[in-house]
């Protein structure tokens, strides 16, 4: 786990528990295996403790704009409570802010696990103020209080409380996370393993069922009856096809052209078990017509999408992968598969 600290400088840690691996000046490697913890300035951070029920995320901060009511500094900022119960932490913060550390984050190719206010990396003490100094900036937190200020100031808010030096650490369950709400990350399904077979037999089943066009509707109006195969016996026999001696057989083959057997129900369940042995793959659309085959869209980059396209090569598929767009949360490159 990485620790990325914003003020009173760049600088970050990668952590094993409470040690310290190895450190640096300035904006860590890029390595998506790593979850990122990102401490924000706590200037920029504006800190309550609110006595809340235990609500849903978007009614605890619904409660507590309302209890902050004209302590806010603008119409409209980012609300994020502290889960549980009882007197915890509620941080306010611009969105223009928000947007600032997110955009810098991107631009540098890292993506946060979390955003967290500095005070609140530090350990609550029982009694008084535990304190990070740097030179004439001052971080604290108590058991209902953090802020960062200048020492003057620090020294006129903690008063006679008693202080004991601490430093940043990560605790096994994060305090408060600033991307939630409008700012928590989109995450892609992702199959779990074996769900492919049991996905490709799914979609042979809806293939006929949709691709059959009126015959499906009819035996879906009829579904409550006992006897399905006489039922469908009975809508094959009303439909006309040529030269057909037995109309369930004659529906079946047409259904089977169209999808059911051989064709979506053929290359889903391959498509989708490619997808789920590659991690940083994910499906972002499916479509399907039998003339054009399967087209899969694929979210994880065109490295993922060609990958892909290899791996399904090689079990006597026809794959290509076209050409990667760039989508808000991402990109999406189609493969398309024939047999």
């Amino acid at each position: 786990m990485i620790l990325l600290c914003l003020a009173p400088s760049l600088h970050w840690q990668r952590r094993d528990g409470a040690r310290v691996i190895v450190s640096g000046q300035g904006l860590p490697p890029a390595d998506p295996s790593e979850p990122l913890i990102v401490a924000v300035p706590g200037e920029a951070v504006a800190l309550h403790w609110l006595d809340l029920p235990d609500l849903a995320p978007a009614q605890a901060a619904a409660a507590a704009r309302l209890m902050l009511g004209d302590r806010l500094a603008e119409a409209d900022p980012h609300i994020v409570v502290a889960t549980g119960s009882g007197l915890r932490p509620v941080a306010v913060v611009a969105r223009t802010a928000m947007a600032g550390w997110l955009a810098d984050l991107a631009a540098a190719g890292l993506s946060a696990t979390a955003l967290v206010p500095e005070p609140l990396l530090l350990p609550a003490p029982a009694a008084g103020f535990a304190v990070l100094q740097t030179g004439e900036r001052v971080v604290a937190r108590s058991a209902d209080a953090g802020f960062v200020v200048e020492a003057d100031l620090a020294a006129a808010l903690m008063g006679a409380a008693p202080t004991t030096p601490a430093t940043l650490a990560l605790p096994d369950a994060l305090p408060l996370n600033l991307l939630a709400g409008d700012y928590a990350p989109v995450s892609r399904w992702q199959p779990p393993p074996g769900l492919g077979r049991r996905l490709g037999l799914l979609a042979a089943t809806l293939a006929g069922l949709w691709l059959a066009g009126d015959v499906a509707a009819l035996v879906q109006a009829r579904r409550a009856a006992n006897a399905a195969t006489a039922e469908t016996q009975a809508v094959a026999a009303t439909v006309q096809i040529a030269g057909a001696d037995d109309p369930l057989a004659a529906l079946t083959s047409m259904a089977r052209q169209r999808g059911a057997d051989g064709g979506l129900g053929a290359l889903a369940g391959p498509v989708v078990e490619a997808v789920a042995a590659r991690p940083g793959a994910a499906l972002a659309s499916l479509r399907y017509t039998p003339s054009a085959g399967l087209v899969a869209g694929v979210a994880g980059g065109a490295g993922e999408a060609q990958a892909l396209a290899e791996a399904l090569t090689a079990q006597g598929l026809a794959a290509s992968a076209g050409p990667t767009r760039a989508t808000p949360d991402g990109s999406d490159t189609p493969v398309t598969v024939t047999r």
